[in-house]
């Protein structure tokens, strides 16, 4: 046995601090030959651990190998593995040595043995009851593969070592984030391991003393994520969740849950539908979220996967599958039309096809003509929506004509005056715009428990708002899809509902990105208690109105049962304005206007009806209306209600008139003079065109009033800026209606497209500003705004965002007549305007800060009533004109000198009308041009086109003049 020079005491050692006791060691080593030395710092290393100076034990230990690295002939790999083997259970080896080992072994043995050699190193301290070094996990992986063996294996090994060794309550930070996943296979494998790891609960003292409190949490934490990735819900008892599981993250403790399964509930009470219970979401939001917001898992019957026949059996299999197809049903019908690539009549004619989904469909029909004829505002709107949609061509209509009978919708007027009279939300300042979205991820939850109610808005965090007799608000970290939060009177919880039963858990704080809970057995089954239907009375109101939720929405009935209004609610929300509250809650909200509210009380049929058709001519003229009948109403939120409710009923009247129209039904006698056509010149009436017309007449009302009432001058100034209501769309501007009568004149034309466009014309001839004559005149102006030069792109952007706000609606006196900027398009830079020439004439100046974008389009007047009246009865007793296309084009090529593909362009003749040597593609006038001559190719009086044919003459004439020159 080699005699070593004799050591100091270790405690000697220790009080000579670091830097004396190694140039101790050192000293005395000097004498020592080079074969001695490494020996004799391995047994300096025995001794200093053996003392318990680990931090020296694991210097010496390293010396002896940085000494075989001075003289490798004297490294015996064989003695160095006795070394590690005996000093690493000792605890004299550090972190370094070992990963230096573990390279020394890969450089120099075959890789099975440098990798069997360095596991049983690590499994000597695995058998003294310790972990060598934080990274085993990775440095095994990197021999193991070297040695040909998988990775999950390898870390499976190591794992249920430390399983079985007991090692995993001080397993530091950097070995758990490299064995959870090893950790969870095993034990899902083996149910001892998995007894094990459930028993392995980390060492939080230790952890805390070594690392501090947030790293000791942390490790749990994984630790408890750990379990719910093996499965070990299965195996944990309701009381360890409030025990040892309490304060987990909730994704984690959620999975724990589920796999735990409803023996953690054994008391609870199933609970079904949201009329008993507010707090549960409705089962199926397909029905009620508006357009654009198809985010639920319906069945999407637009796509050509959608299957009638399942359908059918779905609703065939009972009352669930029922109210899923009447829901699926009721969003089909709301949408129709949305979609432009959808043959709607296609999927109507399936549903209507069989006996199982037409007995639903006509039971829906039934009910939605029943609410027309009542006078329950939100209603009657809703019911003459969906019949209007299914009365569209080629729907319902064609495929049961009898299904109008006994059609009479309520009066708008006195439906609106119901509905102001028996109490609409905005009294309490409850707001209608709630809409509920399936993702609680963005948005906001709204719940309530006896005399709390809790308001939380979700984004990166959440923040919970509890209202009762103290406010208070909390800021809660990011929340799992699914849980509602909510306040009991002593604690935060959060809750979700599974197959009817309630789930809750306490908020414990933090856990990394997450909140912390705890499954309490006190309050595993506590839910939010408010009722699903409650009463409230109105300021002034005779009796109570009933606040009732069913299916997502909740109804307001006033006390002679009138239902005033409609609002989609559920706990869950995404809303742009305010929250709408659960009925339970709606008697705790104070009016807003006490004497605004008694005033509505007492509003008469005459002020409604004032009301109402001061909203059809447009915002501002609602506003002065409204203040003049209820001057008692004040607040804003009250004020807006009462204008919602009135748009609501114009919306109705535009409805039923389209309604009535495609049904055949007479029209009531006292319809608004703004939406009546005249006598001799009658249209297929659409809530679109009705809007359209009457946005028409009040722009000519305006233009007119102005060039009358205001003085000319020199230079244009501005009158005031008007509010016109929200146009319709009929296919046609101002400045190409010429254009578009075209084909109805044409012999090819097909009769139903003849009818269409005569049937636009006849609407145009309807509005005053579509009247052509000698007198007067309008054209489009496409504006821009003057200046710019120098301006940097954020003033640009300040200026664009100011003139959107504030160009729309200015009306300009000119030196000639009057102006009315109608849009402005910020990514263009365009504003869009009509000007009015009473005496057919227009002058050179631009409204101050504008300038032309393009040169002005005169429009023609093709709208006049007595040239529209006179073209229809040309047409009927002459047929279309005898129009020879080639001649037209070969005339008007040669007359304007562009080139016959031009001319073709032109004229927009299809090519079966054209002879084979005449070209159809090619054309180089570009698309406004194409409208701009085309508009000239109708001759002033209708009669010439039987006579002389297309006016070819004037529009060479005005592309020679003035076409060619823009």
């Amino acid at each position: 046995m080699t005699q070593f020079p004799q050591l100091p005491a270790p405690a000697d050692l220790a009080a000579a601090g670091p830097t004396g006791a190694k140039k101790t060691l050192n000293k005395a080593a000097g004498p020592l030959p080079a074969a001695e030395l490494a020996p004799f710092f391995e047994h300096a290393c025995r001794e200093l651990a053996r003392a318990g100076e680990r931090e020296l034990a694991f210097w010496a230990f390293a010396q002896a190998r940085k000494v075989e690295k001075n003289h490798p002939a004297l490294r015996d790999l064989d003695r160095v593995q006795d070394v590690f083997l005996e000093l690493v259970p000792a605890g004299g080896v550090g972190p370094a040595a070992l990963r230096d080992y573990a390279k020394t072994l890969a450089a120099e043995l075959p890789g099975e043995e440098a990798h069997a050699r360095f596991r049983a190193v690590i499994c000597a301290g695995f058998d003294a009851g310790l972990i060598p070094y934080a990274r085993i996990f990775p440095d095994l992986r990197a021999l193991a593969r070297a040695a040909k063996i998988k990775k999950r294996d390898e870390e499976a090994f190591l794992a249920e070592r430390l399983l079985r060794a007991g090692l995993v309550p001080v397993a530091s930070h950097q070995v758990w984030a490299a064995a959870r996943e090893p950790l969870a296979a095993v034990a899902g494998r083996d149910d001892d391991l998995m007894k094990l790891l459930i028993a392995a609960e980390p060492d939080r003292a230790r952890h805390e003393e070594e690392s501090g409190e947030e790293v000791a949490e942390e490790i749990r934490q994984m630790w408890l994520e750990t379990l719910a990735e093996s499965g070990a819900g299965t195996h944990l008892s309701p009381r360890w969740f409030g025990t040892v599981g309490r304060g987990c993250a909730a994704n984690v403790l959620l999975k724990l849950v589920d796999q735990a399964g409803n023996r953690l509930f054994p008391e609870s009470e199933v609970m079904f539908g949201e009329e008993t219970d507010p707090a549960i979401p409705p089962p199926d939001y397909r029905h009620i979220i508006p357009q654009g917001e198809l985010t639920t898992d319906s069945p999407r019957w637009w796509q050509s996967a959608f299957d009638v026949g399942q359908q059918a059996a779905d609703l065939a299999s009972g009352p669930e599958g029922r109210e899923r197809f009447a829901s699926l049903l009721d969003a089909f019908v709301r949408d129709m039309g949305y979609f432009g690539n959808v043959d709607y009549a296609a999927t109507m004619r399936a549903l209507w096809g069989l006996p199982e989904t037409r007995e639903v469909a006509s039971e829906a029909v039934d009910a939605w003509k029943a609410d027309t004829g009542r006078r329950d505002l939100p209603f009657l709107y809703d019911a003459l929506h969906r019949l209007v949609r299914l009365t569209g061509p080629g729907r319902l209509l064609d495929l049961e004509p009898g299904v109008a009978d006994g059609l009479e919708p309520a009066d708008p007027v006195d439906a609106l005056l119901m509905a102001l009279r028996g109490g609409i939300p905005a009294e309490l300042a409850v707001p209608g715009d709630g809409m509920p979205h399936k993702s609680p991820k963005s948005g906001r939850t709204i719940v309530q428990h006896l005399g709390f109610l809790t308001i939380t808005e979700r984004s990166w965090h959440a923040y919970a708002s509890v209202i009762g007799a103290d406010e208070l608000s909390v800021k809660l970290p990011q929340l799992p899809e699914g849980l509602l939060p909510w306040y009991d009177g002593d604690t935060g919880l959060l809750s979700r509902n599974r197959d009817g039963v309630w789930q809750t858990f306490r908020v414990e704080g933090r856990a990394g990105q997450t909140v912390a809970l705890t499954l309490d057995p006190d309050t595993a089954t506590a839910r939010p208690e408010a009722p699903g239907a409650a009463e409230v009375t109105f300021p002034g109101a005779a009796g109570p109105s009933e606040v009732r939720l069913c299916r997502g929405a909740i109804t307001v009935t006033a006390p002679d049962g009138t239902r005033t209004a409609r609002l989609l609610f559920s706990p869950v929300m995404r809303t742009k304005g305010g929250l709408v509250p659960p009925p339970g809650w709606w008697s705790r909200r104070d009016p807003v206007d006490l004497d605004g509210s008694a005033a509505l009380r007492r509003l008469d049929r005459e002020g409604a009806a004032r009301l109402l058709e001061a909203t059809l001519t447009g915002p501002r003229a609602a506003a002065d209306v409204l203040h003049a009948v209820l001057p008692e109403v004040t607040a804003p939120a009250l004020r807006d209600g009462v204008l919602e409710a009135a748009r609501t009923a114009v919306e109705c009247l535009l409805l039923a008139v389209e309604l009535r129209d495609r049904t055949g039904r007479p029209q009531p006698p006292a319809l608004p003079a703004l939406v009546s056509p005249a006598s001799d010149l009658p249209f297929a009436r659409t809530a679109a065109r009705t809007r359209w017309l009457v946005h028409q007449r009040l722009l000519a009302r305006a233009l007119e009033s102005a060039a009358t009432d205001e003085p000319a001058a020199d230079e244009p100034y501005l009158v005031r800026t008007v509010s016109l209501p929200r146009g319709g769309y009929v296919g046609v501007g101002m400045d190409t209606l010429a254009g578009h009568v075209l084909p109805a004149v044409l012999p090819w034309t097909a009769d139903a497209q003849r009818e269409d466009v005569l049937d636009v014309l006849r609407l145009w001839a309807n509005a005053p500003i579509g009247d052509g004559t000698a007198t007067a005149a309008c054209r489009i102006l496409r504006l821009t705004p003057a200046g710019g030069d120098g301006e940097s792109n954020a003033e640009r952007q300040m200026v664009d965002k100011e003139l959107e706000r504030t160009a729309p609606g200015e009306l300009w006196r000119t030196p000639t007549g009057t102006l009315l900027i109608m849009d402005y398009q910020r990514h263009a830079r365009t504003a869009t305007a009509v000007e009015y020439a009473p005496g057919g004439t227009f002058g050179p100046i631009m409204p101050p800060g504008w300038r032309a974008a393009r040169a002005p389009v005169p429009c023609w007047g093709w709208g006049g009533s007595d040239r529209v009246v006179r073209l229809i009865r040309l047409l009927a007793e002459r047929g279309p004109a005898l129009i020879d296309a080639a001649a037209t084009v070969h005339d008007l090529a040669k007359r304007a000198g562009f080139t016959v593909a031009d001319a073709v362009a032109v004229c927009d003749f299809p090519a079966e009308a054209l002879a084979d040597d005449i070209p159809t593609t090619g054309a180089t006038i570009s698309f406004p041009m194409r409208d701009a001559v085309r508009e000239r190719l109708l001759p002033d009086d209708p009669a010439d086109l039987w006579v002389t044919g297309l006016a070819t003459d004037a529009a060479a004439a005005w592309w020679r003049t003035t076409g060619d020159v823009i």
